[in-house]
């Protein structure tokens, strides 16, 4: 299958030792964050996938690098405390308290049947209402297609079009940089889907 969100060209910049250490001279995030370690392998299917864990710290607003040109920005304080705040698909807009330390999460970073970038974060975390956090996926084609958007996937593998209910989590695409972005109100799996209806199995 032929990667079609950027992991190719990671591969060639980076050399495949750099990736496999985590390629923080290319894909380095911003300052104040602890760098992604990363580690690839192949899926059944030939497509790409990695593991790459971070540190998010509630008091610094930072962006995160990820494998396949990808990466995730918050900014100060976005994340609920998951020892207190409650979770589910009733519960992204509710008020809750903001975690006051740092905390590890994994991305896993492969591609759809369709050659599509999927990101799938770990633990299930969801954000403080008004609070940013935006997640941007490195796709050139989808980027100049207007019907690719971000859908959320669920644990039963149903992935749905936020922002088809929602405005401010519509998806936009910037085809001069190939990246289609959408801010999130929570953590689990997304992935691109283009041509495709706002309800989707996988």
């Amino acid at each position: 299958m032929r990667a079609r969100n950027g992991f190719s060209r990671l591969i060639l910049a980076c050399g495949i030792g750099s990736v496999v250490a985590g390629c923080r001279d290319v894909a380095a995030p911003s300052e104040g964050a602890k760098g992604p370690s990363a580690q690839l392998v192949s899926n059944t299917d030939g497509s790409v996938l990695a593991t790459t864990t971070f540190v998010y710290d509630p008091a610094v607003p930072a962006t995160y690098s990820l494998p396949g040109q990808h990466r995730i920005s918050f900014s100060l304080g976005a994340v609920c405390d998951p020892a207190t705040s409650s979770y589910g698909v009733t519960e992204w807009d509710q008020p809750c308290q903001p975690l006051l330390t740092p905390i590890t999460i994994t991305a896993v970073s492969s591609l759809t049947p369709q050659g599509h970038p999927r990101v799938d974060f770990s633990p299930a975390l969801r954000f403080v209402p008004g609070r940013e956090v935006t997640l941007y996926l490195r796709d050139a084609e989808a980027a100049l297609d207007a019907s690719a958007v971000i859908q959320w996937c669920d644990d039963a593998g149903q992935c749905v079009d936020e922002g088809a209910v929602q405005a401010s989590e519509e998806t936009r695409r910037d085809a001069a940089l190939g990246i289609v972005f959408r801010a999130i109100k929570h953590f689990s799996g997304y992935l691109i889907s283009a041509g495709r209806t706002a309800v989707a199995d996988l």
